[in-house]
């Protein structure tokens, strides 16, 4: 009997140290108005009873032709755009985005998800364009009064905090636009809207340098290329080997590479020393981000390739660095649990099948998408092993 490891296969690690994430309210912002007698409202019925992703798509795209004025094209939209952005079909999510801003001007998530779009397809223009409408957006946003309702101060919070970092990211993309603007007037507009936003951004002094990169918030594929070029000239800048090795394992490619990079940071962090733009904090929490995350990964890969006891070395180091991000503990408690089962069915320790149970009951108590699986796999290990 084997454990349950199917989830491994589709396992992608959200970018650790790149960009921001999709917006925390990514469905449900806009409930539809539902009237079964209009035929918009038997066109809305059939769109929540439709099981399957492409009919429901030629239903969403119908109901945008057909009604697009009824209150209920919010909700349309709302679906629309993440099918969009899974079909990586970038133009259309900027045109839907678009369209749901003209109706609810406030809505954040659009605006950021057209900023992403359109830094993904290289336009510059619409960078610069949703960059300026993503802060508009978000600095309403964050006016927000808390809530009176108890219930509903965590999505409060959690949207504040999602617009704080939209403000962020879109003064620094409008800074780093400028910083590459060869148009002087382009340029000039966008020092302006920064400047005119926020007088004391971070950001602002950088605007007016010919260059200004930082891999963290730029899209990934843009970052890995200008990360794989600088280690040529810099093959032990940490940023770089770290870029590199979390593209690659979120898109689980070239796994030796995710291994080298990631050892090649372990070893690094050994003698690096503290950078003069940074304080000393600064460099230990730097510091220990990137042995978390390199031991992380390093555990996972050997996981995958049946490395049993490196595996288990390795995850084990993560642990103490990565307790601040439920997905990566948990994945690290998942696989440590598999670790110590394969050990435990090798060398016939049923010490191993104790640990086993150990690190799945630890996964099994995180909420999210590997409970169910630790669950199931806690109840191979007491039949087979009639442990606790």
């Amino acid at each position: 009997m084997r454990l349950d490891l199917g989830w491994v296969r589709k396992l992608s690690v959200p970018a650790l140290a790149i960009g921001l994430g999709s917006g925390l309210f990514a469905l449900d912002r806009h409930k539809p108005d539902v009237d079964p007698e209009s035929g918009d409202g038997i066109l809305l019925q059939r769109i929540q009873q439709e099981p399957t992703l492409p009919r429901k798509l030629a239903l969403l795209e119908k109901f945008v032709a057909d009604y697009p004025k009824v209150v209920s094209i919010t909700w349309v939209y709302e679906q629309l755009l993440p099918i969009y952005k899974d079909a990586k079909l970038y133009d259309k999510v900027i045109a839907t985005a678009d369209a749901m801003l003209a109706v609810d001007p406030n809505d954040l998530d659009a605006a950021h998800d057209a900023l992403r779009a359109a830094e993904t397809v290289g336009a510059a223009d619409l960078i610069s364009k949703y960059a300026e409408i993503s802060w508009d957006v978000a600095s309403r946003t964050v006016q927000t009064k808390k809530p009176h309702d108890p219930d509903d101060v965590a999505d409060w919070a959690k949207q504040m905090e999602f617009a704080t970092q939209v403000l962020s990211y879109a003064e620094y993309v409008m800074a780093t636009q400028a910083a590459a603007e060869t148009d002087t007037a382009k340029r000039n507009h966008l020092i302006q809207a920064l400047s005119k936003r926020n007088p004391q951004s971070r950001f602002l002094s950088n605007a007016r340098k010919e260059t200004l990169v930082d891999l963290a918030n730029i899209s990934p594929d843009r970052a890995v290329a200008l990360a794989e070029k600088g280690l040529l000239e810099d093959p032990n800048n940490l940023d770089f080997l770290m870029t590199v090795a979390d593209y690659n394992i979120s898109r689980e490619k070239d796994m030796g590479k995710v291994v080298s990079n990631s050892l090649r940071i372990l070893e690094l962090m050994q003698t690096k020393a503290k950078p003069d733009s940074m304080t000393v904090d600064e460099w230990e929490k730097k510091k220990a981000k990137f042995i978390g995350w390199a031991n992380w990964m390093v555990g996972i890969v050997y996981g995958k390739q049946a490395r049993y006891g490196l595996s288990d070395r390795y995850l084990r180091a993560s642990i103490t660095y990565v307790q601040e991000d439920p997905r990566l503990l948990a994945a690290a408690y998942f696989y440590l649990g598999y670790d110590n089962y394969a050990m435990a069915s090798e060398q016939r320790d049923k010490g191993r099948a104790i640990e086993a149970v150990k690190f799945s009951k630890l996964c099994a108590a995180i909420d999210g998408p590997f409970r169910s699986l630790a669950r199931k796999n806690l109840e191979a290990l007491r039949t087979e092993y009639n442990v606790e």
